[in-house]
Protein backbone atom coordinates (compact mmCIF):
# COMPACT_ATOMS: atom_id res chain seq x y z
CA UNK A 1 0.00 0.00 0.00
CA UNK A 2 1.29 3.57 -1.13
CA UNK A 3 1.71 6.11 1.26
CA UNK A 4 -0.92 8.87 -0.10
CA UNK A 5 1.40 11.85 -2.21
CA UNK A 6 0.92 14.91 -0.78
CA UNK A 7 1.32 18.38 -2.83
CA UNK A 8 3.68 20.95 -1.57
CA UNK A 9 1.59 23.94 -1.70
CA UNK A 10 2.67 26.31 -5.29
CA UNK A 11 4.95 29.46 -4.26
CA UNK A 12 4.47 32.53 -5.88
CA UNK A 13 5.84 32.95 -9.30
CA UNK A 14 8.94 35.29 -9.18
CA UNK A 15 7.63 38.78 -11.12
CA UNK A 16 9.38 41.75 -12.02
CA UNK A 17 7.99 43.93 -9.18
CA UNK A 18 8.80 41.34 -6.86
CA UNK A 19 12.95 41.18 -7.64
CA UNK A 20 12.53 45.03 -7.79
CA UNK A 21 12.11 44.94 -3.97
CA UNK A 22 8.69 43.81 -3.58
CA UNK A 23 7.10 46.09 -6.52
CA UNK A 24 8.19 49.29 -4.25
CA UNK A 25 10.79 50.40 -7.33
CA UNK A 26 8.86 49.20 -10.17
CA UNK A 27 6.01 51.80 -8.40
CA UNK A 28 9.33 54.64 -8.41
CA UNK A 29 9.77 53.21 -11.76
CA UNK A 30 6.15 53.68 -13.06
CA UNK A 31 6.12 56.75 -11.33
CA UNK A 32 8.92 58.13 -13.15
CA UNK A 33 7.38 57.18 -16.64
CA UNK A 34 4.14 58.82 -15.90
CA UNK A 35 6.03 62.13 -15.24
CA UNK A 36 8.52 61.84 -18.14
CA UNK A 37 5.16 61.23 -20.26
CA UNK A 38 3.54 64.26 -18.81
CA UNK A 39 6.44 66.37 -19.29
CA UNK A 40 6.40 65.42 -23.04
CA UNK A 41 2.94 66.46 -23.21
CA UNK A 42 2.97 69.51 -21.58
CA UNK A 43 6.00 70.66 -21.75
CA UNK A 44 8.57 71.69 -24.51
CA UNK A 45 12.01 69.80 -25.38
CA UNK A 46 11.49 66.73 -22.95
CA UNK A 47 11.05 65.01 -25.87
CA UNK A 48 14.81 65.97 -27.85
CA UNK A 49 17.69 63.40 -27.39
CA UNK A 50 19.54 66.34 -26.11
CA UNK A 51 17.18 66.91 -23.64
CA UNK A 52 17.24 62.81 -22.27
CA UNK A 53 20.95 63.23 -22.40
CA UNK A 54 21.41 66.41 -20.38
CA UNK A 55 18.90 64.75 -17.67
CA UNK A 56 20.58 61.67 -16.98
CA UNK A 57 23.84 63.46 -17.12
CA UNK A 58 22.55 65.60 -14.41
CA UNK A 59 20.69 63.09 -12.45
CA UNK A 60 24.34 60.86 -12.69
CA UNK A 61 25.58 63.42 -9.87
CA UNK A 62 22.83 63.15 -7.51
CA UNK A 63 22.39 59.45 -8.12
CA UNK A 64 26.08 58.83 -6.79
CA UNK A 65 25.44 60.29 -3.76
CA UNK A 66 22.30 58.47 -3.66
CA UNK A 67 23.71 55.02 -4.27
CA UNK A 68 26.07 55.58 -0.78
CA UNK A 69 23.29 57.32 0.98
CA UNK A 70 20.97 53.74 -0.16
CA UNK A 71 23.35 51.32 1.74
CA UNK A 72 23.39 53.42 4.93
CA UNK A 73 19.61 53.93 5.50
CA UNK A 74 19.64 50.12 4.42
CA UNK A 75 21.36 49.16 7.64
CA UNK A 76 18.81 51.87 9.40
CA UNK A 77 21.26 54.69 9.68
CA UNK A 78 21.47 57.82 7.36
CA UNK A 79 24.25 60.37 6.34
CA UNK A 80 23.95 64.00 6.62
CA UNK A 81 27.46 64.81 6.14
CA UNK A 82 27.18 63.78 2.21
CA UNK A 83 26.81 67.30 1.92
CA UNK A 84 29.85 68.48 3.21
CA UNK A 85 31.84 65.71 1.72
CA UNK A 86 30.98 66.55 -1.99
CA UNK A 87 32.08 70.45 -1.04
CA UNK A 88 35.46 68.78 0.74
CA UNK A 89 36.15 66.64 -2.32
CA UNK A 90 35.83 69.38 -4.83
CA UNK A 91 37.14 72.34 -3.03
CA UNK A 92 40.38 69.70 -1.60
CA UNK A 93 40.82 68.49 -5.13
CA UNK A 94 41.05 72.04 -6.91
CA UNK A 95 43.29 73.24 -3.95
CA UNK A 96 45.93 70.23 -4.58
CA UNK A 97 45.19 70.29 -8.72
CA UNK A 98 46.54 74.16 -8.11
CA UNK A 99 50.27 72.99 -6.78
CA UNK A 100 50.55 69.24 -7.21
CA UNK A 101 48.74 68.32 -10.41
CA UNK A 102 45.37 66.51 -11.04
CA UNK A 103 46.18 63.24 -10.31
CA UNK A 104 47.28 63.81 -6.61
CA UNK A 105 44.08 66.75 -6.04
CA UNK A 106 41.63 63.27 -6.81
CA UNK A 107 43.67 61.07 -5.01
CA UNK A 108 43.79 63.49 -1.47
CA UNK A 109 40.09 64.32 -2.45
CA UNK A 110 38.94 60.72 -2.24
CA UNK A 111 40.72 60.01 0.73
CA UNK A 112 39.90 62.97 2.72
CA UNK A 113 35.92 61.49 1.98
CA UNK A 114 36.67 58.06 2.98
CA UNK A 115 38.35 59.78 5.93
CA UNK A 116 35.00 61.36 6.80
CA UNK A 117 32.93 57.98 6.11
CA UNK A 118 35.06 55.93 8.58
CA UNK A 119 35.21 59.14 11.32
CA UNK A 120 31.09 58.65 11.42
CA UNK A 121 31.39 55.23 11.44
CA UNK A 122 33.38 55.09 14.40
CA UNK A 123 31.13 57.41 16.06
CA UNK A 124 27.48 55.51 15.49
CA UNK A 125 29.48 51.51 16.23
CA UNK A 126 32.32 52.60 19.20
CA UNK A 127 31.16 56.20 20.85
CA UNK A 128 26.81 55.13 20.28
CA UNK A 129 26.10 58.36 19.22
CA UNK A 130 22.68 58.24 16.90
CA UNK A 131 23.59 58.57 13.19
CA UNK A 132 21.49 61.58 12.65
CA UNK A 133 23.44 63.80 14.99
CA UNK A 134 27.11 62.10 14.43
CA UNK A 135 26.64 62.46 10.84
CA UNK A 136 25.27 66.04 11.03
CA UNK A 137 28.54 66.86 13.82
CA UNK A 138 30.99 66.06 10.76
CA UNK A 139 29.16 67.64 8.14
CA UNK A 140 29.51 70.67 9.92
CA UNK A 141 32.76 70.24 10.95
CA UNK A 142 34.13 69.98 7.31
CA UNK A 143 31.77 72.79 6.47
CA UNK A 144 34.24 75.31 8.80
CA UNK A 145 37.08 72.94 8.12
CA UNK A 146 36.43 74.41 3.96
CA UNK A 147 35.88 77.38 5.56
CA UNK A 148 39.36 77.88 7.47
CA UNK A 149 41.13 76.31 4.94
CA UNK A 150 40.60 78.10 1.61
CA UNK A 151 39.92 81.77 3.83
CA UNK A 152 36.17 81.58 2.15
CA UNK A 153 37.50 82.07 -1.35
CA UNK A 154 38.02 77.84 -2.97
CA UNK A 155 39.78 77.98 -6.72
CA UNK A 156 38.59 76.73 -9.63
CA UNK A 157 40.60 73.89 -11.54
CA UNK A 158 40.50 72.25 -14.80
CA UNK A 159 41.50 68.66 -14.64
CA UNK A 160 41.09 66.76 -17.94
CA UNK A 161 40.24 63.59 -16.60
CA UNK A 162 37.32 65.20 -14.61
CA UNK A 163 36.12 66.91 -17.41
CA UNK A 164 36.26 64.16 -19.62
CA UNK A 165 34.26 62.29 -17.53
CA UNK A 166 31.61 64.73 -16.55
CA UNK A 167 31.29 65.83 -20.01
CA UNK A 168 32.18 63.21 -22.66
CA UNK A 169 30.17 60.45 -24.35
CA UNK A 170 30.17 56.64 -25.03
CA UNK A 171 28.26 56.11 -28.14
CA UNK A 172 26.12 58.97 -27.40
CA UNK A 173 25.32 58.26 -23.81
CA UNK A 174 26.85 60.94 -20.90
CA UNK A 175 29.88 58.79 -19.70
CA UNK A 176 28.76 60.41 -16.34
CA UNK A 177 25.81 58.29 -16.61
CA UNK A 178 27.86 55.00 -17.53
CA UNK A 179 29.99 55.88 -14.31
CA UNK A 180 26.57 55.95 -12.13
CA UNK A 181 25.13 52.82 -13.35
CA UNK A 182 28.58 50.63 -13.37
CA UNK A 183 28.29 51.98 -9.35
CA UNK A 184 24.75 50.67 -8.99
CA UNK A 185 25.85 47.44 -10.32
CA UNK A 186 28.47 47.08 -8.44
CA UNK A 187 26.75 48.39 -4.68
CA UNK A 188 23.84 46.24 -6.38
CA UNK A 189 26.09 43.20 -6.05
CA UNK A 190 27.44 44.15 -2.45
CA UNK A 191 23.70 44.31 -1.40
CA UNK A 192 22.11 42.02 -2.62
CA UNK A 193 24.26 39.26 -3.53
CA UNK A 194 27.42 39.53 -0.82
CA UNK A 195 27.90 38.65 2.71
CA UNK A 196 28.03 42.68 3.61
CA UNK A 197 24.69 42.98 2.04
CA UNK A 198 23.37 39.84 4.68
CA UNK A 199 25.01 42.08 7.06
CA UNK A 200 23.44 45.12 6.08
CA UNK A 201 19.53 44.07 5.72
CA UNK A 202 20.01 42.36 9.15
CA UNK A 203 21.12 45.50 10.80
CA UNK A 204 18.47 47.41 8.89
CA UNK A 205 15.72 44.84 10.50
CA UNK A 206 17.04 44.69 14.00
CA UNK A 207 20.34 45.68 15.47
CA UNK A 208 20.05 43.62 18.89
CA UNK A 209 19.10 40.81 17.33
CA UNK A 210 21.81 40.87 14.70
CA UNK A 211 24.32 41.75 17.17
CA UNK A 212 23.31 38.32 19.48
CA UNK A 213 23.06 36.29 16.17
CA UNK A 214 26.99 37.63 15.41
CA UNK A 215 26.37 40.44 12.76
CA UNK A 216 29.87 42.34 12.95
CA UNK A 217 28.14 45.78 13.78
CA UNK A 218 31.22 47.99 13.46
CA UNK A 219 32.92 46.40 10.14
CA UNK A 220 29.62 46.43 8.53
CA UNK A 221 28.82 50.35 9.24
CA UNK A 222 32.52 51.13 8.18
CA UNK A 223 32.41 49.69 5.06
CA UNK A 224 28.54 51.35 4.62
CA UNK A 225 29.51 54.64 5.60
CA UNK A 226 32.67 54.69 4.26
CA UNK A 227 31.16 53.60 0.88
CA UNK A 228 28.62 56.46 1.01
CA UNK A 229 31.27 59.05 1.64
CA UNK A 230 33.58 57.32 -0.75
CA UNK A 231 30.70 58.01 -3.64
CA UNK A 232 30.22 61.56 -2.47
CA UNK A 233 33.69 62.49 -3.02
CA UNK A 234 33.09 61.15 -6.31
CA UNK A 235 30.05 63.12 -7.26
CA UNK A 236 32.09 66.35 -5.64
CA UNK A 237 34.35 65.17 -8.40
CA UNK A 238 32.18 64.64 -11.40
CA UNK A 239 30.94 68.14 -10.38
CA UNK A 240 34.34 69.76 -10.53
CA UNK A 241 34.60 67.92 -13.94
CA UNK A 242 31.67 69.73 -14.96
CA UNK A 243 31.99 72.97 -13.86
CA UNK A 244 35.46 73.24 -13.31
CA UNK A 245 34.71 75.29 -10.39
CA UNK A 246 34.75 74.59 -6.65
CA UNK A 247 32.49 76.23 -3.89
CA UNK A 248 31.48 76.11 -0.22
CA UNK A 249 28.29 75.04 -1.08
CA UNK A 250 28.18 72.91 -4.19
CA UNK A 251 27.01 70.10 -1.91
CA UNK A 252 24.76 71.85 0.47
CA UNK A 253 21.38 70.25 -2.43
CA UNK A 254 22.47 67.11 -2.15
CA UNK A 255 21.98 66.31 1.37
CA UNK A 256 18.26 65.96 1.38
CA UNK A 257 18.10 65.02 -2.01
CA UNK A 258 20.02 61.96 -1.77
CA UNK A 259 17.96 61.43 1.22
CA UNK A 260 14.67 61.97 -0.48
CA UNK A 261 16.00 59.55 -3.95
CA UNK A 262 16.44 56.46 -1.74
CA UNK A 263 13.22 57.43 -0.20
CA UNK A 264 11.12 57.61 -3.30
CA UNK A 265 12.94 54.16 -4.67
CA UNK A 266 11.39 52.43 -1.85
CA UNK A 267 14.03 51.91 0.62
CA UNK A 268 12.25 52.35 4.14
CA UNK A 269 13.74 55.19 5.69
CA UNK A 270 14.07 52.91 8.63
CA UNK A 271 16.42 50.04 7.06
CA UNK A 272 15.91 46.68 6.09
CA UNK A 273 13.44 46.75 2.95
CA UNK A 274 14.40 48.05 -0.48
CA UNK A 275 16.60 48.00 -2.98
CA UNK A 276 19.29 50.01 -4.86
CA UNK A 277 17.69 50.28 -8.32
CA UNK A 278 14.92 51.81 -7.04
CA UNK A 279 17.35 54.34 -6.07
CA UNK A 280 17.95 54.97 -9.68
CA UNK A 281 14.53 55.75 -10.54
CA UNK A 282 14.27 57.92 -7.55
CA UNK A 283 16.92 60.11 -8.74
CA UNK A 284 15.86 60.22 -12.33
CA UNK A 285 12.29 61.11 -11.00
CA UNK A 286 13.51 64.61 -8.48
CA UNK A 287 15.96 65.42 -11.34
CA UNK A 288 13.05 65.14 -13.86
CA UNK A 289 10.50 66.75 -11.87
CA UNK A 290 12.91 69.74 -11.26
CA UNK A 291 13.40 70.30 -14.76
CA UNK A 292 9.85 70.11 -15.58
CA UNK A 293 8.53 72.79 -12.67
CA UNK A 294 11.65 75.29 -13.84
CA UNK A 295 10.22 74.94 -17.67
CA UNK A 296 6.87 75.75 -16.31
CA UNK A 297 8.73 78.72 -14.60
CA UNK A 298 7.24 77.34 -11.20
CA UNK A 299 9.22 79.38 -7.91
CA UNK A 300 11.50 77.57 -5.57
CA UNK A 301 8.95 77.61 -2.91
CA UNK A 302 6.27 75.65 -5.30
CA UNK A 303 9.22 73.52 -6.65
CA UNK A 304 9.85 72.12 -2.98
CA UNK A 305 6.09 71.66 -2.00
CA UNK A 306 5.45 69.54 -4.89
CA UNK A 307 8.51 67.62 -4.43
CA UNK A 308 7.53 67.35 -0.34
CA UNK A 309 3.87 66.23 -1.82
CA UNK A 310 5.16 64.04 -3.70
CA UNK A 311 7.18 62.04 -1.19
CA UNK A 312 4.13 62.16 1.03
CA UNK A 313 2.10 60.54 -1.73
CA UNK A 314 5.14 57.47 -2.69
CA UNK A 315 5.24 56.99 1.07
CA UNK A 316 1.55 56.09 1.68
CA UNK A 317 0.98 53.74 -1.42
CA UNK A 318 4.02 51.99 -0.14
CA UNK A 319 2.37 51.74 3.16
CA UNK A 320 -0.84 50.39 1.28
CA UNK A 321 1.42 47.99 -0.35
CA UNK A 322 2.63 46.92 2.23
CA UNK A 323 -1.15 46.49 4.27
CA UNK A 324 -1.86 44.33 0.94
Amino acid sequence: MTAPSQTAPARPAATLPRALGENRAALAFGVLLVTWIAAILFAKGFDSVSSVRYLVQTAAFLGIVAVGQTLVIMMSGIDLSVSGVVALSAVVCAQVASGAGGTAGIAVALAASVLVGLANAAGVTWLRVPPMVMTLATGTIVAGALLVYTDGSPKSAKIPLLGALANDRVAGVPLAFVLWIGITAVAAWLLHASRVGRYVFALGNGERASRASGVPLARTAFIAYGTCSLLAGVSGLVLLGFTSTSSLTMGNPYQLLSIASVVLGGTSILGGRGHVLGTVAGSLLLTLLTALLAAWNMSEGVRQITLGLLIIALLLAYARERRS
